[in-house]
């Protein structure tokens, strides 16, 4: 089972739409896959769970659900993908992180998002676990990392996202105290074809970055795909965006 954790510090950068099609795709591949949303604004259960009542990550990293993984996860409507959701709830967490208080309401220890994760490789459970994190460094996004294998950063093609790429894979590599050391990938998202979208993909490799040759081009089909809750691969398969992640899925599974 590998774990993929989508993290960056800066909003905007396509993390969700990346979690929700990777997943889609790995899925329909035939992969079992498993879609933890860790970021309080929900967007990828929105995305597959708009429904949903339940367990969440939040009762999973606060030690308020069943020990059973299987009670805290749900079937979504595509074959093989199912999600642990995320809800507003997450945002406690990180107040009781600032208040520095372990006994307040709503404290969580980023070890049962592990434990929670060992028992699911354990149990042989699911191919990948797909996590889609918020833009900060926050107790579900701590806990992500330090369970995944793989960190894959979505950045934008200018000069100001290559700086806060630069300085968020440092900040992971500093988080040594919690033996945090996952490979880190840049992947290009809502790129043009404009000669600054080259020149900042390539400096990106020149900074000795880790960069997918698959690069997410703009199209107004990522955002139509998202209001129909369809990925790009059933809602628009001909697209650029949509052979885009064709390929970024091609380069996971190269990699196996």
């Amino acid at each position: 089972m590998k774990v993929i954790a989508l993290a960056n510090h800066k909003g905007g950068v396509g993390k969700s739409t990346t979690a929700i099609n990777l997943s889609a795709l790995l899925a329909r591949d035939g992969e079992r896959v498993l879609l933890i949303d860790a970021d309080a604004q929900h967007n990828s259960s929105d995305f597959y769970c708009p429904d949903y009542e339940g367990p969440t990550l939040t009762d999973v990293l606060t030690g308020d659900c069943e020990p059973v993984w299987t009670e805290s996860v749900t079937h979504t409507a595509w074959e093989n993908l199912d999600m642990l959701c995320a809800d507003m709830r997450l945002l406690k967490l990180d107040l009781a992180a600032v208040l520095n208080d372990p006994h307040a309401d709503g404290a969580a220890s980023e070890k049962r998002l592990y434990d929670f994760l060992k028992i699911v490789r354990d149990d042989d459970a699911y191919d990948y676990v797909i996590i889609d994190c918020p833009p900060s460094f926050t107790a579900a996004s701590v806990a992500a990392l330090v369970c995944c294998d793989e960190m894959i950063l979505p950045t934008r093609a200018d000069a100001f996202s290559r700086a806060g790429a630069l300085e968020m894979i440092q900040q992971v590599r500093s988080l040594g105290a919690y033996h945090i050391a996952p490979r880190c990938r840049v992947l290009v998202t809502m790129a043009d074809r404009s000669r600054l979208s080259r020149q900042v993909i390539d400096q990106l490799k020149a900074d000795g970055l880790d960069v997918f040759e698959a690069v997410v081009h703009s199209s107004v089909c990522v955002g139509e795909s998202s209001y129909t809750r369809l990925p790009l691969y059933e809602y628009a398969p001909r697209s650029r965006a949509a052979q885009d992640y064709e390929q970024l899925l091609r380069e996971v599974r190269d990699d196996e």
